[in-house]
């Protein structure tokens, strides 16, 4: 092989390195015989042909493509870079996986969810509206005088007969096909009375339906048209010259579109032109005049939620 080497440096090596370099499919080996003869004697050396070895195999291709790249300047580095550059394409292959990541793009659903809730809220909002008309409503019946508070003062006062007597009609909006759960907070400072033919709600001062069995004592009540009910809101199991507060929740059905009547000395109830004072000064928590005490009594109603019945 000495003397062969040596003809074939006195002919050229042109002809010879192709003889010399046998490329196999094998991939990187073929690759390194190309650099051993190329890139060692020819500054442009052979390496081409071993380039192509690098060609058939994707590993191998990076292995053949670096011989050449430090010896000969313009050896066959591109063709074995070539090959390493489809690894590169392998690799954004696997990028392209990352892509399966942008599936959490469904997430963008969950987004979608919220502005579920968000119109759920909404909905919520334009059911409260269907009893904007009484949301906030109170009866007021103060004194005629100006301060009526203290124990020096007597335990009832006189009314204005605007007060002593009043009827308020308010309607609700909605569906007229749908029965509605009304749900009221009652606040207030007021006297008592006793109701009959109904029925007390436990722990509460609130009776469904029935009348006042008291007439001189001020009733506070509320008919609905439909479904037909009267309530009241200040019963006691007796009548005296006392004062209390009132502060709680009643559920009261109302179909849409119904009319609702609030009243102050209603039905059986017999106006005499006064009441109990506040003379104790009692302060209801949350509503005007608060921390003020109001200077007679009064009671308001509240909207905390309406829902379809079910």
């Amino acid at each position: 092989m000495m003397r062969v080497s040596a003809f074939c440096w006195l002919l050229g090596l042109a002809a010879c390195s192709s003889e010399a370099v046998a490329p196999s499919n094998s991939g990187g080996g073929a690759g390194a015989a190309g650099n051993a003869v190329g890139g060692s004697t020819n500054s442009a050396g052979s390496a081409p042909i071993a380039g192509k070895a690098g060609s058939s195999a994707v590993t191998g291709g990076g292995a053949a493509g670096a011989g050449p790249a430090t010896t000969g300047s313009a050896g066959s580095v591109p063709v074995g870079g070539a090959a390493g550059a489809t690894g590169t394409a392998g690799t954004s292959g696997r990028s392209g996986t990352s892509g399966g990541t942008g599936t959490s793009g469904t997430a963008g659903a969950a987004g979608s969810s919220d502005s579920g809730a968000t119109a759920g809220t909404s909905g919520a909002s334009s059911l409260l509206g269907i009893a904007a008309a009484f949301d906030g409503f109170r009866f007021e019946c103060p004194c005629v005088d100006a301060n009526h508070f203290g124990p020096d003062k007597p335990e009832n006062c006189d009314n204005p007969p605007a007060a002593d007597r009043q009827t308020q009609t308010k309607k609700l909006a909605g569906d007229a096909s749908v029965i509605y759960e009304v749900k009221l907070h009652v606040r207030g400072d007021a006297e008592p009375n006793t109701y009959v033919k109904g029925k007390l709600d436990p722990n509460k001062r609130f009776y469904v339906g029935g009348e006042t069995s008291t007439p001189g004592y001020t009733a506070y009540m509320l008919t609905v048209a439909d479904p037909q009910q009267v309530y009241f809101f200040n019963y006691n199991p007796s009548t005296s010259h006392i004062h209390f507060l009132l502060d709680y929740e009643v559920t009261i059905p109302m179909r849409g579109g119904t009319t609702l009547t609030f009243e102050v000395n209603g039905g059986k109830s017999v106006p005499d032109g006064h009441g109990v004072s506040n003379r104790d000064k009692l302060v209801v928590p949350g509503i005007p005049p608060a921390p003020d005490p109001f200077n007679g009594q009064l009671v308001q109603f509240d909207v905390v939620s309406v829902q379809p019945r079910q």
